[in-house]
């Protein structure tokens, strides 16, 4: 059961996410603006920033980028116009994809994904041990790309039951995949027919205003 502080804690995440997205839009930015900064021009596939955002702690590595919308991809949401991918970092840069999320032209979110080891050739943890993860987590960066670090922590902190369940699910996939396939799990992350495990939409701005308790007409 939720309590009064987890509660406050999750209304605290989403004013800040909120707080942060609109003074960009007063700037006539949006969150992608941190990320691409004054890159004269946008590839798809290209990480940016260009080599990734780590933060002060060594323990998170994140970027966005854009696949090409040419490309068939039922995956990806029909909006996306790209997404974050966040990573847990270990000893010597081994990366451990934790989740991902998918942006639209403007800058908002659309939804939360997890992907298949294939995808990122990340080292695989099991969803009971990167949701340890989640209680205090944070990112805390510097240069341009500071604020934004502050934004996804915070989109981190408001949707963590979300993410904790959306975790879950990803392993539970995998587990009826290997079952109806008889694969092994190695072999499951190596299936290409599977690039997304689990995925969960949002409804955002208006997920984060009814935790802040604003009221809209």
């Amino acid at each position: 059961m939720a309590t009064a502080a987890s509660h406050e804690r999750t209304a605290r995440a989403a004013h800040g996410a909120l707080a942060r997205q609109l003074r960009l839009a007063r700037q006539g930015r949006s969150i992608l603006h941190p990320f691409i900064g004054r890159s004269q021009r946008f590839d798809i596939w290209q990480h940016y920033p260009r080599h990734d955002a780590v933060d002060a702690s060594g323990r998170w590595q994140f970027y966005f980028h854009a696949h090409d919308r040419a490309e068939p991809d039922s995956a990806r949401h029909p909006q996306e116009h790209g997404h974050i991918h966040l990573f847990r970092r270990h000893a010597q840069g081994a990366l451990t994809h934790f989740a991902g999320l998918a942006l639209d032209a403007r800058g908002l979110p659309l939804c939360w994904f997890t992907t298949n080891q294939w995808v990122t050739g990340e080292r695989w943890q099991a969803a009971s041990t990167l949701v340890r993860e989640l209680p205090g987590f944070e990112l805390r960066l510097r240069g341009p790309v500071s604020g934004a670090g502050l934004w996804l922590g915070d989109m981190v902190r408001f949707y963590a039951a979300a993410l904790r369940q959306l975790l879950l699910q990803r392993d539970q996939a995998m587990a009826r995949h290997c079952t109806s396939h008889r694969q092994t799990r190695a072999q499951a992350w190596a299936d290409r027919r599977v690039a997304v495990w689990s995925s969960l939409p949002v409804n955002w701005p208006q997920d984060a205003l009814q935790a802040a308790g604003a009221t809209t007409h």
